[in-house]
């Protein structure tokens, strides 16, 4: 068996293992769609088991807590995608942290016109899981990568070095104001570009004044 650089030898997944994996996964995706096509309310276990090709019992092998349990998998996942995608956008604009954190912000915002990503985490979310569970979540997926781009901003200059959580939290507090007004909008895409106004100029605000 080959080897890692590392020098380690890689741990094998048996069928099984790799079974129950593409199991679960087919039930996470299942629930993603239908959670964000009808709602949780008005989606059932057996229609997640059924578009998954999977029998109840294994749903509930997985996913012991029932349907909560597996909205919160759902929600996990949405967001997980989400996450990598705002890493990749970074990562392809290049240039300086402050054109990163711009690129990153257009493209936090457009995501948040998508539907499945409205609908799971801004419209069911708070209201299945119940504020605080929902908030901790949230700020879990958010806050890390929201600090880690303050930081680098911080540390080539393009912003003036403050206390990092509370700063993390505003920025994070201005894009949640952003997301829910978008859901209850009749026009998303103009309050989309009006908050990227404004939260494009609470950031220049941040910049360091001229000696």
């Amino acid at each position: 068996m080959s080897t890692t650089e590392s020098g380690r030898t890689p741990v094998r997944r048996s069928r099984r293992e790799e079974y129950s994996e593409s199991t679960r996964s087919a039930l996470v995706g299942s629930a993603i769609e239908l959670f964000a096509e009808h709602g949780y309310a008005d989606t059932s276990l057996d229609a997640i088991a059924s578009a998954a090709r999977v029998t109840k019992g294994a749903l509930y092998h997985h996913f012991p807590g029932g349907k909560k349990v597996l909205f919160g998998a759902a929600f996990d996942q949405v967001e997980q995608d989400v996450h990598e995608r705002l890493i990749a956008e970074v990562a392809a604009v290049g240039g300086t942290p402050w054109d990163a954190a711009r690129a990153a912000l257009r493209a936090f915002l457009d995501i948040c016109l998508e539907p499945v990503y409205r609908r799971v985490i801004w419209q069911e979310g708070p209201h299945v899981m119940g504020f605080g569970e929902w908030w901790q979540r949230e700020e879990r997926h958010s806050l890390g990568l929201i600090a880690a781009m303050m930081e680098k901003l911080m540390d080539a200059g393009q912003i003036e070095r403050l206390p990092i959580d509370p700063l993390a939290r505003t920025i994070s507090g201005a894009l949640v104001a952003a997301a829910t007004a978008m859901v209850v909008a009749p026009d998303p895409q103009r309050v989309r570009s009006e908050f990227e106004r404004v939260i494009a100029r609470l950031l220049q605000g941040l910049r360091p004044l001229p000696d």
